[in-house]
């Protein structure tokens, strides 16, 4: 319980309530005046945090917090003699339990199907941990660390399920960095995934298989077109030798002509490309059937600021359950949208392996900030999977990682992670 009789009350609500900015304009029919920043940011909205606001006054036996507030307890359940575990794909520390233990040479299972056993129904997503030597130890240091919930079953699960493995990640990156590469780096790291930084010279060497299961690469990675100027060790407006040796091989840029070939033929040698943002204009270069969703009808040409302006506000989102990509999620979603780019399926996606898996359904999905011509986002798909040869392009509009702070659309993210890679089966 947060009360908001205290000197605080105006963060509280900053915090648990929707931003209500005003709509904008420096004169009639002129362009928006931009805010300074995000236009909403309801911290609860943005890590799924369900809540009530109660205006009537009451008492209870409370307790006051003094700092942070330590996890709930977990519990390793029925431990002795059980042939393995279920875990919730539910809660986003869940990754930490797969990460641990793939990387100690561990099984684990993601039930794509779901299971009902022992009297209780687990939902499509939930994960099996057959158990070993050593399991126990890494499940019962989660629960006490992290509060993670292990149940022991006394027959293992059937059905369709995902092998997992330990993915070989690589994360874009730039001479001098990148702020959403490093938002990305941050996670990764909270999380516990091995992962590598990958620049433009190693990307355009190709052999990409070799090294890697998962490249993701965040907004401001990919370019929709080659602006000109050189690529390669010199590209990126910095001359080499200005700066040390050791770090030149992180100059460059990420090219239409000679980097986006080596990416699709990444993916369909097998691997897992993940973009968001900008770098979705990767749907182009692969020719899926997917076109721009916000054009006007009757230039065909991009829409104007003064037509419609989302800086970053929180916007509602349809989740289509029929993806492994929204496995631990519920039905709809918040997520942060900042001028982000939004498809239309075009004519033969689903014959292609182009599937919508999150979209605007409603004229006006705002949840908090500004959203000035938000109705043009009906029926925008705002995240897409496309199968490409033997491997998939994971595309997400909206910024799921933004500044590491949407936690309610972390498991989009980790789920492509683990997804992509998988090896379809069948329990017996």
């Amino acid at each position: 319980m947060v009360l908001s009789a205290q000197a605080f009350r105006p963060h509280v609500l900053d915090m648990f309530e929707p931003q209500n900015h005003p709509d904008d304009f420096a004169y009639p029919g002129g362009p928006p005046t931009p805010p300074y920043d995000s236009a909403g940011w309801t911290l609860a909205y943005q890590m799924g945090v369900v809540f009530d606001r109660v205006l009537d006054g009451f008492e209870g036996p409370f307790e006051l917090l003094g700092g942070p507030v330590p996890f709930p307890a977990g519990a390793v359940r029925g431990g002795t003699g059980a042939f393995g575990f279920l875990l919730s794909h539910q809660v986003n520390d869940a990754v930490l339990a797969l990460n641990r233990l793939l990387r100690a040479g561990h099984d684990v299972y993601w039930l794509t199907g779901g299971v009902r056993t022992e009297g209780r129904t687990w939902p499509e997503g939930t994960y099996w941990i057959p158990a070993g030597e050593g399991v126990s130890t890494i499940l019962e240091g989660l629960a006490a660390e992290r509060g993670l919930v292990f149940e022991g079953l006394t027959q293992p699960p059937g059905g369709p399920a995902l092998r997992l493995k330990a993915p070989r990640i690589g994360l874009w990156d730039r001479y001098g960095g990148s702020m959403p590469s490093g938002w990305i780096r941050y996670l990764l790291e909270q999380f516990e995934f091995d992962f590598e930084l990958v620049f433009p010279q190693r990307l355009d060497a190709g052999d990409l298989t070799a090294d890697f299961d998962v490249l993701i690469f965040p907004d401001g990675a990919v370019p929709a077109q080659d602006r000109g100027g050189r690529g390669g060790a010199g590209g990126g407006g910095t001359q080499a030798e200005a700066i040390p040796e050791e770090y030149r091989d992180r100059l460059g840029s990420v090219s239409v002509a000679t980097t986006v070939p080596q990416l699709l033929r990444f993916a369909r040698d097998g691997g897992t490309v993940i973009a968001l943002g900008s770098s979705t204009s990767l749907a182009e270069h692969a020719r899926l059937p997917v076109r721009d969703h916000l054009i006007d009808p009757t230039t065909g040409g991009g829409l104007r600021s003064e037509e419609f302006f989302i800086p970053g506000s929180l916007l509602d989102v349809r989740l289509d359950r029929v993806s492994p990509l929204v496995h631990g999620l519920e039905d709809r979603l918040d997520v942060m949208y900042s001028r982000d780019p939004v498809f239309t399926l075009t004519s033969g996606a689903a014959a292609r392996g182009v599937r919508r898996i999150g979209w605007f359904d409603s004229a006006a999905p705002l949840r908090s900030g500004w959203a000035w011509g938000q109705e043009r986002l009906k029926e925008g798909t705002a995240f897409l999977e496309a199968d490409l040869g033997a491997g998939h392009l994971f595309l997400f509009g909206p910024d799921i990682t933004f500044r590491a702070q949407t936690h309610g659309a972390f498991p989009l993210l980790f789920n492509g992670i683990f997804y992509g890679p998988a090896e379809a089966m069948r329990l017996p």
